[in-house]
């Protein structure tokens, strides 16, 4: 019996609080500014509340929440408050931009490989290929098959014919090999034309991958025509948050899922290629590792 008045309290104690808030909400939109003592009072009361009994979902709640949050705040900061919108739908990933997203000068009848296809395979491939079909610490999401024939492959030495394809995907594959450059040399040779994508600096620090020990091994740049793979050295390798990568994939809608989907490009090198792929590979002490430019 104690605990259901308790319970009950405690129900009207937020149904109170929550009315106060819209009223103070709709006062700061006509311009009469709420007494900055009763809210100071009141919001950590209401937040202790909430989370008590759960997450509010009612939007005109949240609505003025955050309104009486900005209104205690000078102008310059309000851009710091998220907006507390639920997303019409998450931020795409890079293999969902890729497939739906992404337009490709791949032809009916070519034929196409996915090297390294993991959890998302390239939608326009006919022939799928990985050098881990079971767990991995190369990959987090389980490896997808389905009708399509399925090579396991070491993408440095690859067991297709000369040209065998017309075009090669390989998608966030490279940055984890020992010999990215004799695999870009595979891809050449099995392939006319291509494509790859690799992560960035930026994407790697951002996202915290530079935590991962046995992860990826390069980051890219992409200048003129030369992709340029740079290898990550044991000092950059340290704990660096996970805020961005939390935003990114928040169900609110907020300032860098805004950014990073106007700005791809700095978090992932694309590169295209026709007959040739120029590449050039730097190792950690800043050394020539690699180069396709070494026999010319």
């Amino acid at each position: 019996m104690l605990s259901q008045l308790v319970e009950k309290f405690e129900s009207a104690q937020v149904s109170l609080a929550s009315l106060l808030l819209r009223r103070l909400a709709r006062a700061h939109a006509t311009s009469a500014k709420p007494s900055e003592n009763i809210v100071r009072k009141l919001y950590p009361s209401w937040s202790e509340l909430v989370a008590s009994r759960g997450s509010p979902t009612d939007p005109e709640l949240r609505a003025a929440a955050r309104a009486v949050l900005v209104a205690q705040l000078p102008s310059e900061a309000w851009s710091l408050i998220p907006s507390l919108e639920l997303r019409a739908a998450p931020v795409m990933s890079t293999w969902t931009y890729q497939n739906e997203a992404m337009t490709w000068n791949i032809g009916e009848g070519d034929l196409v490989l996915d090297v390294g296809s993991g959890g998302w395979p390239f939608k326009r491939a006919d022939h799928l290929a990985d050098k881990f079909p079971e767990e991995t610490s190369h990959r987090v999401e389980t490896m997808v098959r389905d009708e399509r024939p399925f090579f396991e492959v070491d993408l440095e030495k690859l067991p297709f014919e000369d040209r065998a394809y017309d075009f090669v995907f390989c998608s966030h594959v490279l940055e984890h090999l020992d010999n990215p450059g004799q695999a870009m040399r595979e891809l050449m040779r099995v392939a006319r034309r291509g494509y790859i994508e690799v992560p960035t600096r930026l994407s790697d620090v951002m996202f915290n991958f530079t935590r991962l020990q046995n992860h990826h091994r390069w980051h890219s740049l992409r200048l003129g025509n030369t992709l340029l793979l740079i290898e990550w050295n044991e000092r950059e390798r340290r704990e660096l948050g996970n805020d961005f990568f939390t935003a990114l994939h928040s169900e609110y809608s907020n300032n860098f899922q805004d950014f990073f989907e106007r700005n791809r490009d700095l978090f992932f090198t694309s590169y295209s290629w026709d007959e040739k792929i120029e590449f050039l590979i730097i190792d950690k002490d800043g050394r020539v590792f690699d180069s396709s430019y070494a026999s010319s």
